[in-house]
């Protein structure tokens, strides 16, 4: 065996440990993002399951003590971090149903069924008078806003905007609801 084939050999056998520790190195920060995200790791017979015990802990409490159900308002702010669309979209879902359910609860047979839902829901809350000129302009540019995090490609939402646009959501929630229950 000559110096050149030694070389060859020995290169052959270090490349793949030197890329493997390469990739552990350059990836380290994102692999430590992804971690706690994780439900479950298993490498050959060592297996950790996360959450699991937790989740079942948690339900016993909620039983226990009802203050500690889970607030939607509250997880959706602390998802704004990571999901600040998908907080966007999930609080105007909110919206959505609680607005539904007040049409619902004040007029019989009504139908949400056509392509335009949302302007539809829109203009029975102000043509029936369900909630005056200033609450539908606002319901609607909430409902625009939540358009443009769906659909717009390259919309962006900050932190802040993703926050106050939760906010504005629960307080349209809340009053939508005060006045179902005044029925």
């Amino acid at each position: 065996m000559n110096g050149m084939q030694f070389f060859i050999e020995l290169l052959d056998k270090l490349i793949w440990p030197a890329v493997f520790i390469f990739s552990i190195i350059t990836l380290q920060k994102p692999l430590t993002a992804l971690i706690p995200l994780a439900k479950k790791l298993k490498f050959k017979d060592f297996e950790i399951e996360f959450g699991q015990e937790l989740k079942a802990v948690s339900k016993k409490a909620e039983g226990a003590f009802p203050e500690l159900e889970i607030d939607k308002k509250s997880v959706l702010i602390a998802s704004v971090e990571n999901l600040s669309s998908s907080s966007i979209i999930q609080a105007w879902a909110e919206v959505d149903s609680a607005a539904e359910g007040l049409i619902k609860a004040k007029i019989a047979n009504v139908s949400f069924d056509s392509d335009t839902r949302y302007k539809d829901i829109e203009e029975i809350l102000v043509t029936e008078d369900l909630i005056d000129t200033k609450k539908g302009k606002l319901f609607s540019e909430l409902r625009q806003l939540r358009n443009k995090v769906a659909h717009a490609k390259g919309y962006e939402v900050g932190k802040v905007e993703a926050i106050q646009y939760i906010e504005l959501c629960f307080v349209m929630v809340d009053h939508l609801n005060q006045l179902k229950l005044q029925s």
